[in-house]
């Protein structure tokens, strides 16, 4: 059920839209500060052990949110071991946001990932700045939604069935991203994961 809050504001279930700024949100919390990670954020029912962030909002809300703003689901998820280029329509910015002494805090997902080299561990980066690919999961066989059966929100690997995927090169190695500790407040902290639609 979408709920009308006003000014442009809808609520789907525990996602928020903002009609105005193309922006859509969610409450979620720090999951992870170290160790290797496969996903940005997950549900409940998601792969929580390899989740820099976890949520409550359910993946068939983040979904009718993003419709409901015009999203284009990109079908290719583009070459193997390779950088995809997310395209208008299936373009969003994802940012993270969190309450501290003073200002919010904020920083784009990407950096709050870092990557590390496969033979010496060694951090090299943050996953690359830009836009994140909307590929809107997919039906399985039985008519379910892989990413509500699965809890796949923003996956860092390619993963199909995840909403959202990263489009880096990194994306096809499962085995060298990190949460950048740095970056985050401590684990457990609330954020807000923020999607914008480009």
């Amino acid at each position: 059920m979408v709920l009308d809050l006003g000014e442009g504001r809808f609520a789907v279930g525990g996602v928020t839209i903002n009609r105005p700024l193309r922006e859509i949100s969610m409450p979620a919390e720090v999951n992870m500060i170290e160790g290797p990670v496969e996903y940005a954020v997950v549900g409940s029912r998601g792969k929580i052990h390899e989740s820099v962030f976890v949520t409550t909002a359910e993946a068939r809300d983040l979904h009718v949110a993003a419709l409901l703003l015009g999203v284009s689901a990109a079908s290719d998820l583009g070459p193997q071991n390779a950088a995809a280029i997310a395209k208008r329509g299936s373009a969003v910015v994802i940012t993270v946001e969190w309450e501290r002494n003073g200002p919010t805090e904020r920083i784009f997902l990407n950096e709050a990932v870092n990557i590390s080299d496969p033979a010496t561990k060694a951090v090299t980066g943050n996953l690359p700045s830009g836009a994140w690919v909307y590929n809107g999961s997919r039906i399985e066989a039985d008519g379910g939604f892989a990413a509500t059966r699965h809890g796949s929100l923003i996956s860092i690997i390619r993963d199909e069935d995840a909403l959202v995927n990263n489009p880096g090169a990194t994306r096809d190695n499962d085995e060298i991203h990190t949460p950048n500790a740095g970056k985050l407040p401590p684990k457990g902290h609330p954020v807000r994961i923020v999607l914008r639609v480009k």
